[in-house]
């Protein structure tokens, strides 16, 4: 009986209007707190990384991976967490194909250039997996694989990325993957409240010469700057509009 229970209780989870509207409201709640973060223009700024189409879905798909793992490990329900998972990869993917019509291809393209972002998205997230579970118990080795997937898969293997830039940024991995699995509280998470934490600082970067990098200039990117609570949002067809996260308004016009 109690199994019995279990197994019906997982039908109301997966096919109830109610629940999957409560899975819905969740997953689109994480997935704009890990989207949010992303677009913070300090990745592209001090912290040098290229604002490219694949470097911008890289940042993301680590924050993506931060709620996936939290799903994983959850222990209040773990059943309707594995369905939280697969609404928040879903609206990943939605998201994904609106930035590819954003970038102007050809609409017969569209699935192709998905399917891509979908393969490269599956290497990025497994390379950590990877890092965190051969070396769990290697802080070292752990922290170095970790520069090596930031490398790989954030700097897409740019040769002339910075040691102290992927030390900065492995590290905010090894941080945010506690703060997230094991720190965010389940009353937190279950609210969709993601209390991510500061960024990296990335002041006083050095280059590989041991020089001081050169100053950020801040003009650099002012056109993707939006006045706070503002975020910019894409339609299906990767139209641009924009949403206050505190009012829930919308509009066309860009927030001045």
């Amino acid at each position: 009986p109690a199994e019995t229970k279990a197994f019906f209780a997982k039908m109301w989870d997966k096919y109830s209007l109610k629940e999957q509207h409560k899975r819905s409201i969740l997953g689109e709640k994480l997935f704009r707190s890990a989207q949010y973060r992303a677009n913070d223009l300090t990745w592209y700024r001090e912290a040098r990384i290229p604002y490219e189409f694949r470097t911008r879905h890289a940042i993301l798909t680590m924050h993506i991976w931060f709620l996936h793992k939290r799903l994983l490990a959850d222990r209040v329900d773990p059943h309707a967490a594995l369905l939280v998972q697969e609404e928040l990869f879903d609206i990943l993917w939605n998201d994904s194909q609106s930035r590819i019509r954003a970038e102007g291809v050809n609409e017969l393209t569209v699935n192709k250039h998905l399917k891509d972002v979908q393969q490269l998205t599956f290497k990025h997230c497994t390379h950590y997996d990877h890092a965190f579970h051969e070396y769990g118990d290697n802080p070292k080795r752990r922290f170095e694989e970790l520069a090596l997937a930031v490398w790989m898969h954030v700097l897409n293997r740019d040769e002339e990325s910075y040691d102290d830039q992927l030390k900065r940024l492995a590290a905010y991995v090894e941080y945010q993957y506690a703060n997230i699995v094991m720190g965010v509280p389940d009353s937190y998470f279950w609210e969709g409240r993601i209390p991510w934490g500061n960024i990296p600082d990335f002041s006083g970067m050095k280059d590989n010469d041991g020089n001081d990098l050169e100053e950020v200039d801040y003009s650099v990117l002012s056109s993707e700057e939006l006045p706070k609570p503002w975020m910019k949002m894409l339609t299906f067809a990767g139209e641009a509009y924009y949403w206050n996260t505190e009012t829930d308004e919308t509009t066309w016009k860009r927030p001045l």
